[in-house]
C-alpha cells in the first residue's frame, strides 16, 4: 500500500482542524486563523491545502460526511449481535462508543449554511439517512412482526436523543439527562418487543 502524500496527511490534519473549531466555535467562529492554530500550520497553507473559505466548507462537508459513514458502518457492524431492540438501545448508547461529538456539531452548524451551500444539501441528509436506515434494518431484524411505519418512527425516536447527547455536549448536561435519554429509548424499543 503506498504512503499517503503530504498533501493528504496535511489536509487530514487541516481538516481535524477545522473540524474541533467549528465544532468548539461554530461555522463563522471558526477562523481562518483559529483553524491554522489549531493545525500548528502558517495560515497560508490553509489555502494551499484546502482553498479559499468557499472551498475549505465544502471539503469540511464531504470529510464530516465521511466521518459518519465510518462510524454509522461501525455502528452496523455492531447491530449484527443485537438479538432484542433493546439490545439496540445498549449498543447505541453504550458509555465506550467511539462516537466522536465534533461530528454532530459540525454537521449541525453545516446544515444551518446549507441555504448557502446548497450543494451540502444532498449529502448532509444522505449521512443522517443512511443512520436511520441502519437503526431501522436492525430493528426490523430484531422484531419482525413490526410495521415498517412503526419501526421508522421508532428508529427516529431512538435516534433523536443519541443525536440530541452529542449536540448538547458542550453545556456538559447533567448525567440525568443521558439516563432520561436511554430510558426513554428503550420504552421505544420495548413496544417493538410487544408488537404482533
Amino acid at each position: 500500500m503506498p504512503r499517503p502524500s503530504l498533501k493528504d496527511q496535511r489536509s487530514g490534519e487541516i481538516l481535524e482542524a477545522y473540524l474541533t473549531c467549528v465544532a468548539r466555535f461554530g461555522l463563522d467562529g471558526a477562523t481562518q486563523e483559529r483553524i491554522a492554530s489549531e493545525a500548528g500550520v502558517k495560515r497560508p497553507l490553509l489555502r494551499h491545502y484546502l482553498g479559499n473559505k468557499d472551498q475549505m466548507i465544502p471539503a469540511l462537508a464531504a470529510y464530516v460526511v465521511d466521518g459518519f459513514a465510518t462510524s454509522t458502518h461501525a455502528i452496523e457492524s455492531a447491530l449484527a449481535d443485537a438479538e432484542m431492540p433493546s439490545d439496540i438501545v445498549d449498543i447505541l448508547f453504550s458509555k465506550d462508543s467511539t462516537s466522536d461529538p465534533r461530528l454532530m456539531l459540525a454537521w449541525q452548524a453545516l446544515t444551518a449554511s446549507a441555504a448557502e451551500y446548497p450543494d451540502m444539501r444532498a449529502p448532509l441528509l444522505g449521512s443522517l439517512s443512511r443512520f436511520l436506515e441502519v437503526i431501522s434494518k436492525a430493528l426490523s431484524r430484531t422484531a419482525p412482526a413490526a410495521g415498517a411505519g412503526r419501526v421508522r418512527a421508532v428508529a427516529q425516536g431512538i435516534a433523536a436523543p443519541l443525536v440530541n447527547l452529542d449536540a448538547m455536549s458542550p453545556l456538559n448536561p447533567p448525567a440525568e439527562w443521558r439516563e432520561d435519554a436511554v430510558s426513554a429509548a428503550k420504552i421505544l424499543a420495548a413496544s417493538l418487543e410487544t408488537a404482533k
